[in-house]
């Protein structure tokens, strides 16, 4: 399979086209600057194997910047995995459907979908993209057929999951982002920090129960965010599992099917998740009272709201918020 990307800019530049090479998985160890045109950082691509390419992207963009990803013949038995932690959403379009992106996440599919990407200026991203075959990840775990990672990567097996990124995530994205001088050490570290990220990626998916029933349609996958984006708009004030299935046109049933395969837990319990990791950073600020803090997110009864946050933190929100101590990985706390 062949991706290309192009990439257009209210600022013409010349050496945007090594840009879009760099970003394609070319073959071999790049390393770019981003043109000045544009913004600042780093573009890096390095082929581990014929099976196993990643890029790395870490830049901030002083200008809008649009990215259109093709791709050319059949799939194969390619897994595409994408870590990202951005500064603002942003927005793609699917078969000309808009999703919006949370800030940070992790994405993995197993069909490459053409997609066009828009950047807001201003945007800061922190991005690690692999494309890696089945195979390869199964050979590395030693995944039995029985497993859930097993059963996940069966060839006959097309999905589109997503899942947090957890706080040991984001200490290697950091990582990545301050490579050794010397550049024979590079690929050796580019390597190990790779291999970390599918480790806490896949002890992460162990953790699921519920297989995806081959929700890899594009379509289907937009209509999906956009019920997560339209579930988290508001905090204080949860829709309907109707009213979210009448704004992305799918039946509840088929809608609370989709989004637990792809989220890894239901609607309400991915609420509730979100919820509640806001209000404790909102308690971590200490400019509010927990009373204000609960009230604020739409809960009538301070004791309940502290009972929860106890039972999903194992501390109280006044304790929390007197400590002030840093902000704890809400996933370790908040899976299915």
């Amino acid at each position: 399979m062949i991706i290309s990307y192009k990439v257009k800019s209210d600022r013409p530049d010349p050496s945007l086209a090594v840009f879009e090479e760099t970003l394609s998985f070319r073959d071999g160890f790049r390393s770019v600057k981003i043109p000045p045109s544009v913004g600042e950082g780093d573009l890096t691509a390095l082929h581990f194997a014929d099976d196993f390419h990643v890029n790395f992207q870490f830049y901030q963009l002083d200008v809008p910047l649009e990215v259109i990803k093709e791709h050319s013949f059949e799939p194969t038995d390619l897994a595409y995995i994408v870590f990202y932690q951005l500064q603002l959403p942003e927005k793609a379009w699917l078969r000309g459907e808009e999703v919006v992106y949370d800030q940070e996440g992790v994405n993995i599919y197993t069909q490459s979908i053409d997609a066009t990407l828009r950047f807001p200026a201003g945007t800061r991203r922190s991005v690690v993209c692999l494309r890696i075959s089945r195979r390869r990840l199964q050979e590395m775990m030693g995944c039995q057929d029985k497993d859930y990672l097993g059963k996940l990567l069966q060839p006959s097996n097309s999905f589109f999951i997503n899942e947090q990124l957890t706080t040991d995530m984001r200490d290697v994205l950091g990582e990545l982002q301050v490579p050794p001088a010397a550049r024979s050490l590079q690929q050796l570290f580019y390597h190990t920090r790779v291999l970390q990220l599918i480790y806490l990626l896949m002890e992460r998916l162990n953790k699921r129960a519920f297989l995806p029933n081959k929700n890899s349609d594009p379509l289907h996958i937009a209509r999906i965010f956009n019920a997560r984006a339209m579930l988290v708009s508001d905090l204080s004030s949860p829709p309907t599992i109707a009213s979210l299935a009448r704004h992305v046109l799918l039946s509840e049933s088929l809608l609370k099917q989709s989004f637990r395969e792809m989220f890894g837990v239901s609607i309400y319990q991915y609420f509730q998740r979100m919820r509640l990791d806001r209000a404790r950073r909102l308690l971590a600020e200490n400019n509010r009272t927990v009373k204000e803090v609960a009230y604020e997110l739409g809960f009538t009864n301070t004791g309940h709201f502290s009972r929860l946050f106890e039972r999903t933190f194992h501390v109280k929100p006044k304790k929390f918020q007197l400590d002030r101590p840093e902000l704890p990985d809400p996933t370790l706390f908040l899976s299915s």
